[in-house]
């Protein structure tokens, strides 16, 4: 497979970053001084561009299916803070009761991952201390709060759209955490120039080693129990308390007092959606022969019972994450997901569902944390599963992201379906261009259907009905 490549440079004038095993280069230099590639000439389709207009926006279709890093630049550059702010507090990163006992941070952050943490006062000037990220290499804290810090930086340059950048974040005493600012720059240009360096290393052993492997898809969705009366019963009471094994519950912190009240699935990941469905069905068929009450409902969805909220996380495993993977996800499975959920799930953001929500794994893989509780039926799993594979699998064939889009992005926090239904068509269009659409069609295209009539599902069904198990 050929190598990949990193350019980096103005609109019109790019440089090509390359990777030797014995020292960072940058190819083609003569008497110190970088040569430069024609316009758009030499980017092939896998490539990932950084390049940047103060006159105009990046025409992402110039760059033959390359990943255009920080497309949204000279928009997120030109935003005032309180545009800014507005965008964070409705993604859940700002707001809420002043920080107490703050200290401040600004953390460099690219394609996801922090690559330097300072601590600054008031005024932004650095403060002494003792490295907070390992030395020349970046990564994520040890320390539980500054990994929330680093979260929270690159969610809030995510938010921006933006995949390379600095943000400025606030720690409080109780561990809370508030985005203050952000740049689609970093300043330190050397800090700059090394991390890229080491980000076009990573992007082309990323390529070149998932080249040929297998892609597989794991889930871990939610579902919860409730009475009669409405009152939600513990799934502590059938599967115990904690996690681990196939099914257990999942913990929520009420007061002082740690609960246990939703029921968690842990299916065997599996390479297609009709396999994974499958490996679901026989572990709530075994949550039936250990649920003995019949008088419960088995509710899914995003919030079947009010102030909760319910996640289908779907794992990924064999592709490279990245902010582009992340937010071709979001357009191509959330928002579609958004349109057929029960209106009740807007309350569900921004605490929950927040777009580009994720988590690595130990495995290697990662936890894609945006979507509801699809377990409301099998053609909603399984649409979903199809959605989040298709991604993975043409993530550089699909040009058409509408999670950028600042119109669907504030459509999909306010639950306006008639705004958010007005991307659908393209990401119809987009998905049945590719190459995986005939293989995963039948999956899709009834999910897809049902936006475009205004269908939702119930919330208050019961979730064995469709999935045919006994009540």
């Amino acid at each position: 497979m050929a190598s990949t490549w990193i350019w980096r440079g103005s609109y019109d004038r790019l440089e090509k970053i390359a990777y030797n095993e014995k020292k960072p280069l940058i190819s083609g230099e003569r008497g110190g001084q970088p040569l430069f590639a024609e316009p758009w000439t030499e980017v092939k389709a896998g490539d990932a561009v950084l390049a940047w207009s103060d006159a105009r926006m990046i025409d992402c279709s110039r760059f033959n299916g390359a990943w255009v890093l920080n497309v949204n630049g000279r928009i997120a550059g030109q935003k005032p803070l309180n545009e800014k702010l507005r965008i964070w507090k409705r993604a859940g990163l700002c707001g809420g009761p002043p920080l107490e006992s703050e200290r401040i941070f600004r953390v460099s952050v690219v394609n996801l991952e922090p690559v330097e943490m300072l601590r600054i006062d008031a005024a932004g000037k650095m403060m002494h201390g003792k490295p907070l990220l390992p030395e020349g290499t970046g990564g994520w804290p040890e320390d539980p709060a500054l990994r929330r810090v680093a979260r929270t930086a690159a969610a809030a340059l995510y938010a921006l759209g933006l995949d390379i950048g600095e943000a400025e974040v606030s720690l409080g005493g109780d561990g809370r955490t508030a985005v203050r600012e952000a740049w689609p720059k970093l300043r330190d240009t050397r800090l700059e120039a090394a991390a890229l360096r080491r980000f076009a290393a990573w992007h082309d052993a990323a390529r070149t080693g998932t080249a040929g492997r297998q892609l597989l898809i794991g889930a871990d969705p939610e579902f919860v129990l409730v009475t009669k009366e409405g009152k939600i019963a513990s799934a502590s009471r059938f599967f115990g308390a904690g996690v681990g094994g196939a099914a257990g519950s999942d913990a929520l912190l009420v007061g002082r007092r740690l609960l246990y009240p939703v029921a968690e699935l842990r299916p065997e990941p599996a390479k297609d959606p009709a396999a994974l469905a499958a490996n679901l069905r026989r572990l709530l068929q075994r949550a039936a022969d250990r649920i003995s009450d019949p008088a419960l409902r088995w509710a899914a969805g995003a919030m079947p019972v009010p102030g909760l909220a319910l996640g289908g996380h779907i794992h990924l495993s064999g592709a490279p994450l990245t902010g582009r993977l992340l937010r071709l996800l979001d357009s191509f499975a959330a928002f579609p997901l958004a349109l057929v959920e029960d209106p009740a799930g807007r309350a569900r953001r921004p605490r929950y569902g927040t777009l580009g929500d994720f988590r690595q794994q130990p495995h290697g893989g990662f936890e894609y944390r945006t979507l509801p509780s699809w377990l409301v039926s099998p053609a909603a799993a399984k649409a979903a599963f199809a959605l989040v594979l298709l991604c993975a699998r043409e993530e550089q064939h699909l040009s058409y992201i509408p999670a950028l889009d600042e119109r669907y992005v504030e459509a999909y926090y306010s639950g306006d379906r008639s705004e958010l239904a007005g991307c659908l068509e393209g990401v119809a269009e987009s998905l049945s261009a590719t190459a995986s659409f005939t293989d995963l069609a039948p999956y899709i295209e009834p999910l897809l259907e049902a936006a475009r009539r205004g269908t939702t599902w119930d919330e208050r069904a019961d979730i064995r009905i469709k999935w045919r198990l006994p009540i």
